[in-house]
């Protein structure tokens, strides 16, 4: 059984437990974004694994324009791991909708509670969370997927009807979160919300502790920045992974969409790694 296992990443959690899946079954790790740029995306994996981190309650932008690119998905056994700090909000549910819309089924999906990188979370236990995930969910996870089973899988039964609250508290809250789109990119009230999350970037600026190193350009999975006069300027394809902001060496990065002061990435990921992210090509 070929396997793809297919993931984005900011900071590191969703490349931990994609990293995860792939070692376990045998399969190939495939960047998004290094297969992305073209008009269809054709996979020769029978199985394909989305691996992605919520934003907003909502899948990052580059994962729809991923899923909406696949083509000849029908005979293919597709699941969705989604990683998140807070609940999957909307998340899955879309991605079901858009491979649907393409032809295919998102046969089984699950939801991975990793720690908070935006801001923190002053009783978020990240040891627990780290082993909840490799002793519990991931052996799910393969199993599932070997015998092609189908449903939403939750390992916590009990706190299944708590997760679904807070999704649906979530879809509440996407107007105001385009608000503070509006606020932080300062940008027209008529675009739509995809170009105003790529435009939150315009929020960022660095101090002097920049010593030009160059890291936030190389861990950025899209290439959204440039040096210019010796500093790192943002081009407004930004995806909100924080990756530039939560990497950065010296801490020099400030912007509206990180609590200041706070910082994380996961701690079993090296910035190495996530510098490979535009480049590896599908194997």
């Amino acid at each position: 059984m070929k396997i793809g296992v297919y993931y984005f990443s900011g900071t590191g959690n969703s490349l931990y437990v994609a990293k995860g899946i792939t070692a376990k079954t045998g399969g190939t790790l495939i960047p998004i974004v290094s297969i992305m740029g073209k008009d269809d995306i054709k996979i020769d994996s029978e199985v394909i694994g989305i691996v992605f981190p919520v934003y907003y309650g909502e899948l990052p932008v580059v994962i729809k324009r991923f899923a909406q690119q696949l083509v000849d998905i029908g005979q293919k056994y597709i699941f969705a791991v989604c990683t998140f700090g807070g609940s999957a909000g909307y998340s899955l549910k879309l991605l079901k909708r858009i491979i649907q819309a393409r032809g295919g089924t998102l046969s089984a999906t699950y939801r991975v509670h990793m720690p908070q990188n935006s801001f923190p979370k002053p009783f978020e236990n990240h040891t627990r969370l780290f082993s909840t995930w490799e002793k519990k969910q991931l052996g799910q996870i393969i199993n599932n997927t070997y015998n092609r089973k189908k449903g939403e899988f939750f390992k916590h039964v009990f706190l299944a009807p708590i997760f679904l609250l807070a999704d649906h508290t979530v879809n509440f809250m996407k107007p105001t979160y385009r608000k503070s789109f509006i606020k932080l990119s300062n940008a027209s009230a008529d675009l739509n919300t995809n170009d105003l999350i790529h435009l939150n970037d315009t929020s960022f600026s660095v101090t002097e502790r920049c010593n030009r190193c160059g890291i936030c350009v190389k861990v950025c999975p899209v290439n959204n920045i440039e040096i210019v006069d010796k500093k790192p300027v943002w081009q407004h394809r930004c995806e909100n992974c924080l990756a530039c902001y939560n990497w950065c060496p010296t801490r020099a990065i400030r912007g509206g969409i990180a609590a200041k002061g706070f910082y994380y990435h996961h701690p079993d990921i090296k910035a190495a790694e996530m510098m490979k992210q535009r480049s590896i090509q599908q194997g």
